[in-house]
């Protein structure tokens, strides 16, 4: 799961990423070079919750790759090099400037979030629609020599996908059709990607709910998440490790918790990725698939001879567990009871949420 922090000079990309990974500004600095990759902790309040409950003596939750990528350069070959570099994510975060500083300059000369948004989008448009064009060239080429009737049902696809981009829609929200998808995946079209666009408001005019809206009803579609934080606020709350004080500067700006905790959710719901919990007085534990993913494939995602091995899952669902009680091994039981420790076979597909134990042969 890897995920690249994208957006132009200036707009606090930096910092953000410092957020999300840990890893200290002043670190990054002296770093060096343009690339920086750090491990992103996906903030979920049910882990937390279920770590109560069972009191282990390990806790882990789910975890996304990150890398903090340059401003897009100005000249071809380098912009052909970072367009390249981030076909290889499986998601973008776009961090847009939306604060007003005269003594930080911005690249475009004014402060402008919703045109900001547009130009990347236009910018990763662009080069999905220079990749069709140059494998429509590829394929003509091939076919000449040796006609796959293969090649011509790709060649006709991305025929369709042309239009499509041409009207400023993403890939990611083209009507695929079964198996479509699969013909182009290789390609790695930038704009089939899941994507966040995380505004960076500044301290006077953090929360801003109408810009939000602006750019959710621009950004309308799958995979395609918006939200918004104040990085300088957001660095103070980190550094504030008294957990009664945190909560009481959370309460008076009026939220409930750091919005790059929320960020963190929405990056890993843009990757298209779920999570299911094992619990236990060793480990309580958040695992990731993908949607639409079998018992079978959570076994496989705990350890390959489970899967190997699958008998059943025995499924409980996270807000059942949580309303039976305070201890764990207790909340269990009652479920048991009550008649809801589910029963589930290979086909079952894996929820949100579903706290999952693995019955196997091995």
């Amino acid at each position: 799961m890897k995920i690249a922090l994208i957006g132009l000079p200036q707009v606090g990309k930096k910092t953000v990423f410092s957020l999300l990974t840990g890893i200290a500004y002043d670190q990054l600095l002296a770093r060096g070079g343009e690339y920086h990759v750090g491990t992103v902790k996906v903030a979920d309040p049910r882990v937390e919750k279920l770590s109560a409950m069972y009191n282990p003596k390990k806790t882990k939750h789910a975890e996304i790759e990150c890398t903090l990528a340059p401003a897009p350069p100005h000249e071809p070959k380098p912009r052909e090099q970072w367009l390249n570099k981030l076909k290889d994510m499986d998601a973008l975060c776009h961090v847009v400037r939306a604060f007003e500083n005269p003594a930080v300059f911005h690249a475009k000369g004014t402060v402008d979030a919703l045109r900001d948004i547009d130009e990347m989008n236009l910018e990763l448009t662009i080069s999905d629609l220079a990749l069709i064009e140059l494998r429509l060239n590829r394929i003509a080429q091939d076919q000449k020599r040796k006609f796959e009737q293969e090649r011509a049902d790709e060649a006709a696809l991305l025929e369709k996908l042309k239009p499509h981009l041409e009207a400023s829609k993403p890939l990611r929200d083209y009507p695929w059709h079964e198996g479509e998808e699969k013909k182009v995946r290789s390609l790695q079209f930038l704009t089939m990607k899941g994507l966040v666009t995380a505004l960076n408001l500044g301290e006077s005019n953090f929360p801003d709910p109408s810009l939000v809206e602006s750019a959710k009803a621009k950004l309308a579609g799958s995979r395609s998440e918006v939200a918004q934080l104040c990085a300088k606020i957001e660095m103070e709350v980190a550094q504030i490790e008294n957990t009664a004080e945190r909560v009481e500067f959370l309460k008076a700006l009026g939220v409930g918790e750091p919005a790059i905790h929320v960020l963190t959710r929405l990056l890993y719901k843009a990757l298209g990725y779920i999570s299911f919990f094992t619990v236990g007085e060793d480990e309580v534990r958040a695992w990731t698939i993908r949607h639409g993913a079998t018992s079978v494939d959570a076994a496989h995602a705990i350890h390959s001879d489970l899967a190997r091995g699958f008998i059943r899952a025995e499924v409980m669902k996270y807000n059942e567990l949580v309303s039976a009680g305070d201890a764990g091994h207790q909340a269990e039981v009652k479920l048991k009871e009550q008649g809801k420790l589910l029963i589930k076979g290979k086909e079952y597909i894996v929820e949100d949420g579903d706290i999952v134990h693995i019955r196997h042969s091995g």
